[in-house]
């Protein structure tokens, strides 16, 4: 729940920041690029699982660039199924919490094809989901302005292992409707993941928590209220950012917990 924390940190800097995140009590979110996936050979994946040895729980960001669910052209579906069906088997190995995936709904093009991208989309992670065990997916949002997107396809696929990422930040900038109200319309009963980094509204800058104008009081009431399970990924950029981000999540979203 609160205390299930994690902050996101690239593949490559795992090792070298392993030690900063094990002293601020939280695990990494593990950002896997794309040109990384064929660095994981048996002897990295064993390094890796060493390293995370050390952490209560991690869990995985998947590549985002370029890679489309629910795009017309099969060859290009092909291609992005084949690098998220690798990110699902490293994480499995790595016993990974949960990916984090990135949709990729362009309303440019799919808008008054809805239905068709909706099938292809549901098929692409059908398919990632095809065994009853593994990570969960966490679809996230990122300029969706509602989350009848992230609804629709989590209940055309009708997978358990399907749940939602929410991003306060991504919301601040994209959203049109208040937070409490998209959480309330997921009806989540399943777990839900977060990320948390702020901006001022206008772009998405991942700032360190405080330093932007979300109303971060009114998030930790919205996540209390609450009754599915939850965890947290920081997700600022810069390295002072994190370490900002980190002492504001433990003063105004963990201290108060234990006064209770």
């Amino acid at each position: 729940m609160f205390e299930d924390l994690f902050v996101r940190v690239p593949f490559e800097g795992l090792e070298r920041q392993a030690a900063s995140l094990a002293d601020a009590g939280a695990g990494p979110e593990v950002y896997i690029r794309a040109e990384r996936l064929r660095e994981f050979t048996p002897r990295t994946l064993a390094a890796t699982r060493r390293i995370l040895g050390r952490f209560r729980a991690h869990s995985v960001h998947a590549p985002f660039m370029d890679v489309w669910p629910g795009v017309a052209d099969d060859d290009v579906r092909r291609l992005s199924l084949e690098k998220m069906k690798r990110v699902m088997e490293i994480a499995a190995e790595l016993g990974s919490l949960l990916v984090v995936m990135h949709f990729n709904y362009d309303p440019l093009y799919y808008r008054q094809q809805f239905p068709q991208w909706l099938e292809r989309a549901a098929a692409f992670y059908a398919a990632l989901l095809a065994d009853d065990d593994g990570p969960l997916i966490a679809l996230e949002n990122i300029a969706e302005p509602t989350p009848h997107i992230a609804m629709q396809l989590q209940r055309k696929v009708g997978r358990p292992r399907l749940v939602h990422c929410f991003d306060f930040g991504h919301h601040h900038v994209f959203a049109r409707i208040p937070f409490s109200e998209w959480l309330y319309y997921l009806d989540p009963r399943g777990h839900v993941h977060f990320h948390l980094h702020d901006n001022c509204g206008a772009s998405d800058d991942h700032l360190a928590l405080g330093r932007g104008t979300i109303d971060w009081p009114a998030v930790r009431t919205a996540i209390a209220g609450l009754s599915c399970p939850f965890s947290v990924a920081l997700e600022p950029h810069a390295a002072a950012d994190i370490r900002a981000s980190v002492a504001y999540y433990r003063k105004h979203f963990l201290a108060p917990r234990r006064r209770l």
